[in-house]
């Protein structure tokens, strides 16, 4: 990583975390006045929330966008920074729970933790449906949270009421996004067509667009700024998720924070899939059919489709084309010897970060 985008990427996540022990450490007073239970969701939503080794790569989107029409953010910005981490919070807990997981950033989903706790320290034998239960609430709260932390921040009222406007329309698109992904699991088989729409809705626009554009509102954006942001963020953001679904079969468990073969297990439809699905047939076809998805599959197994799947070209043609969206990202920004600033020589690193990344 280009120590630039490091330095930039170690003061975000600095400024961010801070704020949100701050944050979190109010919440929990307040909490604490209601009852026991309502403090144990503060403490396991900062707990999920500062776990782990995350860089805040949504936050410093947010800088970014701001930076790429202004100068100068002031603290303010590092509300809604942290404030889009914990809506990145509210979403996965509620992802964890439609796909049944078990383990995230190297600890407990929330709603794990919770049936485990029912289990510790109440009696019945409900303990799933309690950790759902739970998880639901737990990640709805993270939700309030954060658009209180936006109203709370000393940006103009109208600019606060932008920024939130344009927050629930593409947190509406993430939710249509996660509806096509539940819908084309059930469905069955997906084209590489119908997963392109899943990554754009759930991943490009939420993980890349969303905060992008967020910043940028702030600093007094344009439509035609918006566009132009746009223009980077969607093939940035699918070269984000093509190389997550890379990380998810061949990362190391250590790194990603995800067990081994979680996604092979879940039969995870990604274009890896799709691509693996294309140059196989016969036996092979067969044999990869049958054990993609297997809930009981075997360490042996999972390693014999990880073979198949780098030895038909599947993963290096999707090494390549993580790079291609990348490179397409960064032609999207002013070129060398065009006008330059700062977020725009960052977002280019961070393009090739993204598709070299190990977590």
């Amino acid at each position: 990583m280009p120590e630039d985008l490091h330095s930039e990427i170690k003061d975000v996540k600095r400024d961010v975390e801070k704020r949100l022990r701050v944050y979190f450490s109010k919440a929990l007073s307040r909490s604490s006045k209601i009852h026991p239970i309502a403090s144990e969701i503060i403490r396991r939503l900062e707990e999920f929330t500062l776990r782990g080794s995350s860089k805040r790569v949504r936050a410093l989107l947010v800088r970014l966008g701001y930076l790429s029409v202004s100068s100068s953010p002031g603290s303010s910005l590092t509300d809604v920074a942290a404030a889009v981490e914990i809506i990145h919070s509210y979403l996965l807990i509620h992802d964890d729970i439609i796909d049944r997981d078990d383990t995230r950033r190297g600890g407990p989903t929330v709603h794990r933790y919770f049936s485990d706790w029912h289990k510790r320290r109440l009696k019945g034998s409900d303990a799933d449906h309690f950790g759902l239960s739970m998880g639901i609430l737990a990640g709805n709260i993270g939700g309030y949270l954060a658009y209180e932390l936006i109203i709370q921040s000393s940006f103009p009222e109208t600019k606060k009421l932008e920024a939130i406007r344009h927050i629930n329309l593409a947190l509406t698109e993430t939710n249509f996004g996660e509806a096509l992904d539940v819908f084309q699991g059930y469905r069955g088989r997906s084209s590489a067509k119908d997963i392109y729409q899943i990554h754009t809705y759930k991943t490009a626009k939420y993980t890349f667009e969303l905060p992008l554009q967020l910043g940028a509102i702030l600093a007094g954006a344009s439509q035609k700024d918006l566009l132009a942001l746009s223009r980077y963020a969607i093939p940035a953001g699918l070269a984000f998720q093509i190389q997550d679904d890379i990380l998810g079969v061949f990362g190391s468990p250590e790194q990603t924070g995800k067990p081994a073969h979680s996604d092979l297990r879940e039969g995870k439809r990604t274009l890896l899939y799709t691509e693996t699905r294309k140059r196989l047939s016969g036996p092979q076809l067969k044999r990869f059919d049958s054990l993609y998805g297997s809930a009981t599959l075997s360490y042996r197994d999972a390693g014999f489709l990880r073979g198949l799947i780098r030895d038909c070209g599947a993963l290096e043609a999707n090494t390549r084309l993580a790079r291609i969206h990348a490179d397409r990202a960064k032609k999207a920004l002013p070129q060398p010897g065009q006008k330059k600033n700062k977020s725009a020589i960052l977002l280019r690193q961070l393009a090739d970060f993204i598709v070299s990344r190990t977590s």
